[in-house]
């Protein structure tokens, strides 16, 4: 997402969640800093016959389990949790605890108030929840395989530029009524893999276009728990919208996209999509927000603030939270138990999910160091894994030289999207009647001279000097993604008054260039057959049905361009 999108679409969630946003209570001592837990058990760790749970919490006085038995019984009983040297608090819990529910009431000495301050929050490892992020599930995560899960695999290729990526919205992708999806799925995880669906024409619809398409992995916007919305709002009564830029809990899929949003349906139905991909040779790169979270301080949404206030994000110079994402916060990646929290993640969506890749949302403000530890350790688990990000050149409160930007992805095996090759094939992004390559104007950004280097995937950036990549695997190719206008819309406003049969022919230009360039092509969902949204270079909340839901029946309407792409 830009800069510009991702503070409005969080501003909004803070409002949603809190009046205002809260200061932290203090940082944690000094020589905490440093510290990283080398356990793999934070968390929950499920056994039929006991559960443990670990919680990192340095500062604080005191910690309890408030133990629930189902998502809604107010019914509670408190467990007293031990603290270790380390600043660890755990809880042994005896018998099957499958199906429990739990939040931490953790007590912080506050030296501004009178009395302590008490928090009620969920883990920040939950792997699952109640609806609307309310209470953390125990559950046993063998339960939630479908059957044959022990032989799903990833998606293998020998290099990343034999991928073919294709964003979508979970929503997006199979919400409108003439998807060939079921009521029952519209909307939702299945939707996206509901087998042999064609519209009455006969033309194939969802994951079967997908095949025809002749896609690779499917890229999708952000799956896990995030802020916006009521998750328990029927698919045709939604009155809220959003892309999921606005992550609480990172470790649980977002039960709005589940057939149930409480109990274990969105983890076995995620898994079921995983699978079905897998089986149709798809790989499933998820898109992360590891560069902020929704809410900070005492916020609702507020998770890591709550359990070590201030560790978690980094400050300016006068104590205020540090906004180089411009969504009121960012995480500081670079302190130990921050990184662990990224890799223990990244890890967890491969090894429990089989997620084939990852799509790092505002990279630049990550670390070197953390990407390179993310990078060295999801090779471990998947040795074909594609990862690759935004790594535009933010406001920043560590050195540009430690940040993960364009400028320092050569020779990491870690990708970044080339905004130069974008805005010379159709014109500056943020201007939209901006002309580039396609609508005659020439490429802007460095002339012939830098789209030569940009086709043959040598370059990527739109500044004045050239950003050199090391391979054609670093560079991710595109015309358009869900951030400001989609290609079409794109062409409709720089090129007005054209004969649509010759913009038309602007779009298949654009398509052939990023399909055939050295690098990794990125497909946005429906630009393939013309989606408009609009004329909405700024969807991430639109709930109007004619705007960020993909209209099918453009396959048709425009199987000319279909054919193009798809050949």
């Amino acid at each position: 997402m830009t800069h510009r999108q991702i503070s409005l679409l969080v501003g909004l969630s803070l409002l949603l969640w809190s009046p205002a946003l809260s200061a932290p209570p203090g940082p944690p001592a000094a020589g905490h800093f440093d510290y990283c837990y080398p356990g793999d058990d934070l968390g929950a760790v499920y056994h039929p016959e006991e559960t443990v749970i670990k919680l990192w919490a340095p500062t604080a006085k005191d910690v309890q389990l408030v133990l629930f038995e189902d998502a809604t019984n107010q019914t509670s009983r408190l467990v007293p949790m031990t603290r270790d040297q380390d600043g660890v608090w755990s809880a042994s819990l005896k018998g099957d605890m499958d199906g429990k529910y739990y939040l931490y009431e953790i007590t912080h000495a506050d030296a501004g108030a009178a009395r302590p301050v008490v928090d009620r929050v969920n883990d920040p490892y939950a792997r699952g929840c109640s609806a609307n992020t309310g209470r953390t599930l125990i559950y046993a995560p063998r339960k939630t395989n479908p059957d044959h899960w022990n032989e799903d695999h990833f998606v293998t290729l020998k290099n990343n530029v034999d991928a073919v990526l294709y964003e979508a919205h979970i929503r997006d992708f199979s919400i409108n009524t003439n998807s060939c999806v079921s009521n029952a799925h519209r909307g939702k995880y299945l939707g996206m893999v509901e087998e042999n669906r064609r519209m009455p024409n006969g033309e194939g619809c969802g994951i079967e276009h997908l095949k025809q398409l002749g896609i690779t992995h499917v890229h999708l916007l952000p799956v896990f728990d995030y802020a916006v919305g009521d998750e328990t709002q029927k698919v045709d009564d939604y009155t809220w919208y959003s892309w999921g830029y606005d992550p609480v809990l990172y470790n649980t899929p977002e039960g709005s996209y589940a057939t149930d949003a409480n109990g274990t349906a969105l983890q076995r139905e995620f898994k079921q999509m995983v699978q079905a991909f897998h089986r149709n040779h798809i790989g499933v790169i998820m898109d992360v927000v590891y560069n902020h979270t929704a809410a900070t301080g005492s916020s609702r949404a507020s998770i890591f603030d709550k359990v070590v206030p201030g560790y978690y994000y980094r400050m300016d110079p006068a104590g205020r939270y540090a906004n180089g994402t411009g969504c009121g916060n960012e995480l500081a990646s670079e302190k130990p138990m921050v990184r662990k929290f990224i890799v223990d993640s990244i890890k967890y969506w491969m090894t429990e999910y089989h997620i084939d890749g990852f799509r790092f949302d505002l990279m630049g403000i990550l670390d070197r160091d953390t990407m390179r530890e993310v990078y060295r350790e999801a090779k471990k688990i998947n040795p074909n894994v594609i990862i690759y990000g935004e790594g535009w050149q933010m406001e920043h409160v560590l050195p540009p030289d430690r940040m993960m930007t364009q400028a320092h992805v050569a020779g990491t095996g870690i990708a970044a999207f080339n905004d130069g090759i974008r805005d010379n094939i159709k014109g500056d992004y943020a201007e939209k009647t901006a002309c580039g390559f396609v609508q005659g104007a020439g490429p802007q950004y460095g002339g012939m001279g830098r789209f030569h280097l940009n086709i043959k995937g040598q370059s990527t950036g739109r500044d004045q000097e050239t950003i050199p990549v090391v391979s054609p695997n670093e560079t991710v190719n595109y015309a358009s993604a869900h951030d400001d206008l989609c290609l079409w819309d794109k062409l409709l406003t720089s090129a007005p008054t054209v004969p649509e049969a010759l913009r038309e022919n602007m779009d298949k230009l654009a398509a052939g260039i990023v399909l055939t360039s050295q690098g990794i092509p990125f497909l946005h969902a429906g630009d393939e057959f013309l989606r408009s949204k609009n004329l909405n270079s700024n969807s991430y909340d639109d709930n109007n049905p004619r705007v960020n839901p993909i209209d099918w029946s453009l396959k048709t309407k425009h199987k000319d361009v279909f054919n193009f792409i798809e050949a």
